[in-house]
C-alpha cells in the first residue's frame, strides 16, 4: 500500500485533528454557559456581557472550523496541491493566527484577512479578562498594568505579523510571530504565579473560614490554568521545532497546527470553569461557617470530702457538680468575597444577616 503524502499527514491530517478538538471543545463551553446562566440569574452586568461576548466569539471561531473542513476536505477532495495552497489563498484559514515557515516553495500562512479579528480578539478577550480579580485581589496597579501591558504587547506583535505577512516579508513575518508566542506564554505563567503568591499573602491576614476560601482558589487557579499553559507551551515550542527546511512536512508542524486551533477554545474553557466554581467555592466555605452545637453536660468535675477548693467557684470547695449548656449559631460572614466573585441572590440573603450567639450555663448541685 502507497503510503499517504507527508502533506495530507501532517497538514491537511493536523488541520482535521484541531477542527474536531475545537469543535468538542466548543460543546463543552456550551454546556459551561448554560450552566452559567442556570445558577448565577443575577450576576454583575459586567461578568455577564464578557459570557455573551465569549458565546459570540467562540460561536464564530467554530464557524470558520467548519467552513476550513467543508472546504478542505469536500471542494478540494480531489485536488491536493489546491488543498494544500488554500492555507494560503483562502480567507478561512487565512483568519486563523500563526505562520509556518515550510520551505522556500511552499508556506502556510496562519495569519488573517478581513475576518483576522476572530481569533487573536478571542485570545486578547479571554487573556486580559484575568487582570480584572488579579486587581482587586493584589490592589497593586503596577502589577496589575505590567500584565495588561504584556497582553497589549503580544496583540501588537501578531498584528506586526500580519502585516509583514501579506507583504511577504517572511523573515519579518517569522520573528514577530515567535515574540508574540513566547510572550503569551510568558504573560500566562506570570498572571498564574502572580495570583497564586497574593492568594497566599492574602490567606495569612485573614479570618480562617476565608483563608480556606483562597485556598480553593489558589487549588483552582493551576487547574483551570495548566490547560491554556501546557498548549501555549506545545505551540510556542512546536513553532520553532517545525521549521526544517530539509523535512518541511513534519510531526512538529501538525502539532503546531493543532495546538493553534485549540489554545483560544482552551482560554475560554478556563475562563468558564473559573466563573462556574465561584458556587461550590462558597458553598464549601458557608458550611465552614454557619456551625450550630448543641453541647450536653460538661465539666462533671467533683471534689471529695477533702477535696481542693473549685477553681471555678473561688472560695466555694463544696461544688459536688458543674453542668454547662452551650449553644451557638453563625451564620454567613463575607469579608470582600463578592469584590473578587461578583454578587447573586444567595449572597446579598446572607449579607442581610447578623451573628447570633447565646450561651445558657445552668448551675446545680450546689451545697451550702
Amino acid at each position: 500500500m502507497t503510503p499517504l503524502p507527508p502533506v495530507i499527514v501532517y497538514v491537511l491530517g493536523g488541520w482535521d485533528l484541531g477542527i474536531c478538538g475545537d469543535l468538542l471543545l466548543q460543546g463543552v463551553i456550551f454546556a459551561q454557559i448554560s450552566h452559567y446562566f442556570t445558577l448565577y440569574h443575577s450576576d454583575v452586568p459586567a461578568l455577564r456581557l464578557f459570557v455573551y461576548g465569549l458565546i459570540l466569539l467562540t460561536t464564530l471561531k467554530s464557524m470558520q472550523m467548519i467552513g476550513v473542513l467543508w472546504v478542505q476536505n469536500v471542494i478540494h477532495f480531489a485536488d491536493l496541491n489546491a488543498a494544500a495552497l488554500m492555507f494560503r489563498t483562502h480567507w478561512l484559514e487565512q483568519i486563523s493566527l500563526g505562520n509556518e515557515q515550510l520551505s522556500n516553495h511552499f508556506h502556510i500562512f496562519i495569519s488573517h484577512t478581513r475576518l483576522w479579528r476572530l481569533h487573536i480578539l478571542l485570545c486578547a478577550f479571554v487573556s486580559l479578562s484575568p487582570s480584572l480579580g488579579l486587581q482587586v485581589l493584589c490592589k497593586n496597579i503596577y502589577i496589575v498594568g505590567t500584565l495588561v501591558a504584556i497582553f497589549c504587547f503580544a496583540f501588537i506583535a501578531v498584528v506586526v505579523t500580519t502585516v509583514f505577512t501579506f507583504r511577504n516579508v517572511e523573515l519579518l513575518g517569522g520573528i514577530w510571530l515567535s515574540i508574540h508566542i513566547g510572550v503569551v506564554f510568558g504573560g500566562d505563567v506570570l498572571l498564574c504565579l502572580t495570583t497564586a503568591y497574593f492568594l497566599l499573602k492574602h490567606s495569612k491576614q485573614v479570618l480562617p473560614q476565608t483563608a480556606g476560601m483562597l485556598n480553593a482558589i489558589l487549588r483552582l487557579t493551576f487547574q483551570s490554568a495548566a490547560p491554556g499553559a501546557v498548549c501555549a507551551m506545545m505551540n510556542l515550542v512546536t513553532s520553532r521545532t517545525s521549521v526544517n527546511p530539509s523535512n518541511p512536512f513534519n510531526v512538529s508542524l501538525m502539532l503546531s497546527v493543532i495546538t493553534s486551533n485549540l489554545l483560544p477554545k482552551l482560554y475560554a474553557f478556563s475562563a468558564m470553569w473559573t466563573l462556574n466554581s465561584r458556587r461550590s467555592i462558597r458553598l464549601a466555605a458557608s458550611s465552614g461557617r454557619n456551625t450550630s452545637s448543641n453541647e450536653g453536660p460538661s465539666g462533671g468535675r467533683r471534689t471529695g470530702a477533702s477535696g481542693g477548693r473549685g477553681v471555678e467557684l473561688g472560695t466555694f470547695g463544696g461544688v459536688q457538680r458543674i453542668q454547662v449548656r452551650t449553644q451557638v449559631q453563625t451564620t454567613h460572614h463575607t469579608d470582600e468575597d463578592s469584590a473578587m466573585f461578583g454578587q447573586d441572590e444567595a449572597d446579598r440573603k446572607a449579607r442581610g444577616m447578623e451573628e447570633e450567639a447565646s450561651l445558657e450555663t445552668n448551675k446545680r448541685g450546689l451545697r451550702r
